[in-house]
């Protein structure tokens, strides 16, 4: 099921399923208010997502002219949307004011509230926050009802687990309606009532999947992820009123994922950075590497990804992709490998057309997907085609300071010729499987890996290539299994 969902949504970048995703939320919006079932203005949210959309843009265009970069045209269209979702929808001139006042704040917030070239807190939260703070809108989130539920959750569903992350908004909602429903009951509502409440009247759903889940103001290691879900959902709902002059900060939600975000800052302090081009070299017929030097360090760990944005004029895949790092963490460049089609995205040709000496820009580095530290712990590593990036990158920072571990490393090639990064891997004393794609199974993996129920696994690949092998290796009794996706973000 998952794998059939990926091939679907795989097939647009993850900027361009947000926006579909928020316009199916929007559009739900306008026809439940023109059939009377929610209390929306039709009329007056469109007028508001035109004045959002406009502001936004707007605001964004001219504040990446003066601060002499590119904009990301597409995700200002969704703070824009987002903004929409939360603001009164009315075609009142101060509502409407309200809103572009928001729109103008959240683009500006990305240029102001940046550390070394990242943005530190949601722009869309951040922009209804500050506005609503001077009394030029109010955050209503008029999306939290039961009627828009289904459409919002189908949309949360799908951004969660195309970025992997319903673990994430699980912690939240958990936490965040365990207050809110604790506070029903204890002003006197019968239990199920007030948990029914919490879920169907408030926007923790829609907070969980369209803003909490944003990878860009998420630290990058999984606990801290948890720690940012944690801390937003216990401050949601938690009554309080901080008077500021004349002015007064009460708890809202979109407070709540601005403190989050504030914690997740404080604990990774992550930044932008640019690449420098040094050069490339084929890897098969269709996989080559890519080397850059880094305009100042990049601290990772072995197994991570980044998050390239290459400006260009984009196909619907974007003009951001994540690839994981193939050097190691010693390395003095940093490479990462892809495959190049001629019939692939604009985004790869317009990469694989950059000569030498070209800057690129890396938004971020991320993920979890990192070796135990217990050097004892007994690994199979499992690698469909060009997933065998991290694991390269893993067993070359071995190799650099010389130490040992137990590896097996199961290499699925897409072509019988492909040996991609083997060296690598050889080099830092791991055990070389080959197997087709067909002969993933638990009775190849046990008859290949004897000891595999002592074994540590991990995954990396393809959607259809994870999935297939995570199964297996779980079916074959391998100790624990550890997966590593990207399906075009």
């Amino acid at each position: 099921m998952r794998a059939a969902i990926d091939a679907v949504t795989g097939r647009v970048s993850m900027y361009r399923l947000t926006v579909l995703a928020l316009a199916a939320v929007l559009v739900m919006g306008v026809v439940l208010g023109a059939v009377d079932v929610i209390g929306v203005d039709p009329l007056g949210l469109l007028g508001v997502i035109g004045v959002v959309l406009v502001a936004t843009i707007g605001a964004n265009e001219i504040a990446a002219r003066l601060a002499r970069v590119v904009p990301h045209r597409e995700s200002s269209i969704i703070t824009a949307l987002i903004i929409a979702c939360l603001v009164p929808p009315q075609a009142t001139t101060m509502s409407l004011i309200g809103a572009a006042a928001a729109g103008v704040i959240a683009a500006l917030s990305k240029y102001l509230i940046v550390w070394r070239g990242r943005h530190i807190l949601n722009p869309a939260a951040t922009g209804v926050l500050v506005a609503g703070f001077f009394g030029l809108t109010v955050g209503i989130w008029w999306i939290g009802t039961a009627a828009m539920l289904p459409v919002v959750a189908i949309g949360a569903l799908l951004l969660l687990d195309r970025t992997r992350r319903l673990d994430v908004a699980a912690v939240f909602l958990v936490i965040a309606v365990a207050s809110y429903s604790g506070q029903g009951v204890s002003a006197g509502f019968p239990a199920l009532d007030a948990l029914q409440n919490a879920v169907l009247l408030t926007p923790v759903v829609f907070l969980a999947g369209f803003m909490l889940s944003e990878p860009l103001t998420l630290p990058p290691r999984r606990w801290q992820q948890w720690l940012v879900a944690a801390v937003a959902g216990l401050i949601i709902y938690y009554p309080f009123a901080i008077p500021i002059g004349p002015y007064a900060l009460i708890n809202t939600p979109e407070l709540a994922l601005v403190v989050g975000n504030i914690v997740g800052f404080a604990v990774s302090r992550r930044r932008g950075f640019a690449l420098r081009l040094v050069d490339s070299r084929p890897l098969s017929d269709s996989a080559v590497e890519l080397r850059f030097t880094p305009t100042r360090p990049v601290p990772f760990e072995a197994g991570q990804w980044l998050e390239l944005h290459l400006p260009h004029r984009a196909d619907v895949r974007g003009t951001r992709r994540v690839f994981s790092i193939a050097s190691a963490p010693s390395a003095d460049h940093v490479a990462i490998g892809t495959r190049i089609l001629a019939e692939g995205s604009s985004f790869k040709r317009e990469l694989a057309a950059l000569e030498p000496g070209s800057l690129v820009r890396a938004t971020q580095v991320s993920g979890d997907f990192v070796l135990p530290a217990d050097a004892r712990t007994p690994l199979l590593l499992l690698a469909g085609g060009i997933g065998v990036t991290p694991f390269a990158s893993q067993l070359a920072e071995l190799a650099h300071h010389g130490h040992e571990r137990d590896v097996v490393a199961v290499m699925v090639p897409s072509s019988p010729d492909e040996h991609l990064y083997r060296e690598t891997l050889e080099q830092a004393g791991a055990r070389i499987v080959v197997l087709d794609r067909d002969e993933v199974t638990v009775d190849a993996l046990r008859e290949h890996v004897p000891d595999i129920r002592q074994r540590r696994a991990y995954v990396s690949g393809s959607p259809a290539v994870v999935a297939a092998g995570a199964a297996a290796l779980r079916a074959a009794g391998a100790k624990r299994v550890r997966t590593d996706y990207f399906a075009g973000y």
